[in-house]
């Protein structure tokens, strides 16, 4: 059986796969199978991220189930460690082993998306709160409840300042939906709380340009998002960029700094990291393809949505939005089955319906064919109404329709839901004989015994042997890291052994950050690999 395999569980990726479903006909789904690889068992619906921040939608509101919406799809849940197109095989990371999987294919459709980058800007990757999925949006809204319960107890007259300063970087759609939600979030939670004054809170949105939402939507209603929110007591500083932060306060580029505990940033995102190392033709970091989407000079290859630099008939490029996703797929889908029964494949040709970003507090701005405008809760109306049905799934719908109706008449409670990220350094343990990895398994972890002893067996024609022993206070593990390869030797516990385990991805920014601890692991590499090919 052949695999048609797609990248990533955003819009395009799962809409690719829905009409992929459709259109297959019978025989071709005995011979073709779709895969979609993806972080996540479920679909995010984007547009409403904004809204989990101030409570203003559910959490399940967002969400729907990837196996439900494709019941004919195989759904790999992992990451990605690499794409060969030269070799046509996707390599998945290890999740519960030390082994990678290999997923061969035979049509390719890269959906990936961006990611988060806050390169070049110091403090912000430390500091600032990203916004850009559901787990960002859980952990935003955790901060604003920690921040105001801490501040209704706080007496330093500075330490409650920062506690009650939240400042948001970028005044795009993201940038103006989430600062908007934060602000109705902040005020209306503070009320709650006789210790906090009203007049404490201080929201603050910081724009590079000279008004909000200046590449989506028209001068007016630009305007009328300002005034809006400043009516709100929301801060706007326009001109101005978000250039670093710290633990206490934010820095802008004209010299200001703003005292604060809570910093977001909406920056631009960057293509994922794993579009640079495609055999593709790339530019800016995005895959070039014909109108039809598919990658310049081959024919077994798309791409789509964020990641995908798409032609228009009129110039130009498409743009990144779910919209133009959704329709992208559909074409997209229809010229893979083209491939397959060797017809000639089409090309995608939209025009945006227009633009809608909601303002809080039962308010939005709507553009529609770039002629109707409209502003206010008629506008919100029309926001919720079409992302409603624009939701995947008539169960989704059903349910999110009833989840609404009651929050107008039950508003939802200003609870934490913690979603604490993995740690970087785990403790494991291991019983006598057992084995923490094999020969020839991925390097993913640097191992630092604190208790018991290990042996370094390494394969050979004749059979197993020994060429170390380890225990407490060494380590091992680095000779895959520092090389990129797979693991050299077998390591097997001699006795009961506890180990601190550090990723890969830590151990990579460890030794980027300090020279002389990356010599002392190559070092030690070297001398191990001579000891291990004696």
């Amino acid at each position: 059986m052949r695999n048609i395999v797609i990248l990533g569980g955003g819009f395009g990726g799962i809409y690719t796969a829905m009409y992929l479903e459709k259109y297959l006909s019978k025989a071709q789904m005995k011979e073709y199978k779709i895969i979609l690889i993806n972080r996540e068992n479920y679909f995010v619906y984007q547009p409403m991220l904004a809204e989990v921040v101030g409570g203003s939608v559910g959490i399940l509101d967002t969400v729907s189930s990837i196996r439900k919406l494709l019941p004919k799809t195989a759904l790999y849940i992992r990451e990605i460690e690499k794409i060969d197109t030269d070799n046509k095989v996707i390599n998945l990371a290890p999740r519960f082993s030390h082994t990678t999987d290999v997923v061969p294919y035979d049509k390719l459709v890269v959906g990936l998306g961006n990611v988060t980058d806050f390169h070049g800007m110091a403090g912000l990757h430390e500091h600032a709160l990203p916004f850009k999925n559901l787990a960002d949006a859980l952990n935003i809204r955790n901060r604003i409840i920690d921040t105001i319960e801490q501040a209704s107890i706080e007496t330093d007259p500075i330490e409650r300042k920062q506690l009650l300063t939240f400042v948001v970087g970028g005044g795009g759609f993201s940038g103006t939906e989430v600062v908007a939600e934060l602000n109705d979030f902040v005020r209306k939670l503070a009320k709650k709380y006789k210790t906090i004054d009203k007049r404490e809170i201080r929201v603050v949105l910081v724009h590079s340009k000279d008004r909000l939402m200046e590449k989506e939507l028209s001068e007016s209603l630009g305007i009328y998002a300002e005034k809006l929110l400043k009516k709100r007591g929301v801060e706007i500083i326009f001109n101005t960029h978000l250039l670093s932060a710290s633990q206490q306060e934010a820095l802008l580029d004209n010299g200001d700094h703003i005292p604060a505990k809570t910093i977001i940033s909406t920056v631009p995102s960057s293509p994922n990291p794993l579009i640079k190392d495609l055999n593709l033709e790339l530019s800016h970091g995005r895959v070039v393809t014909d109108m039809g989407m598919q990658a310049i000079d081959k024919t077994d290859v798309w791409a789509i949505g964020d990641c995908a630099l798409i032609p228009q008939e009129e110039g130009g490029f498409c743009p990144p939005t779910a919209q133009f996703a959704i329709r992208e797929a559909k074409v997209l889908a229809q010229n893979v089955i083209a491939r397959i029964e060797n017809k000639a494949s089409k090309n995608f040709k939209f025009k945006a319906l227009g633009m809608l970003g909601a303002l809080g507090h039962h308010s939005a701005v709507a553009e529609l064919f770039g002629k109707i405008k409209f502003s206010g809760i008629l506008a919100w109306i029309f926001w919720r109404a079409i992302y409603w049905i624009k939701l995947p799934g008539i169960d989704r719908k059903i349910k999110v329709a009833f989840s609404w109706m009651l929050d107008m008449l039950i508003p939802q409670e200003a609870v934490q839901l913690k979603i604490e990220p993995s740690q970087g350094i785990a403790s494991l343990h291991f019983e006598k004989d057992e084995v923490i990895f094999h020969q020839g398994d991925v390097g993913d972890y640097l191992y630092i015994i604190t208790e018991g002893s290990v042996e370094v067996l390494r394969e050979q024609e004749c059979g197993c042997k020994r060429v170390a022993t380890l225990s407490k206070g060494e380590y091992f593990g680095e000779m895959a890291l520092v090389h990129q390869k797979t693991r050299s030797a077998t390591i097997k516990c001699l006795e009961s052994t506890n180990v601190l385990a550090l990723k890969k991805s830590d151990f990579g920014l460890l030794v980027a950050n300090f020279s002389e601890l990356r010599e002392s692991f190559e070092k030690t590499s070297e001398n191990r690999k001579n000891v291990v090919n004696e």
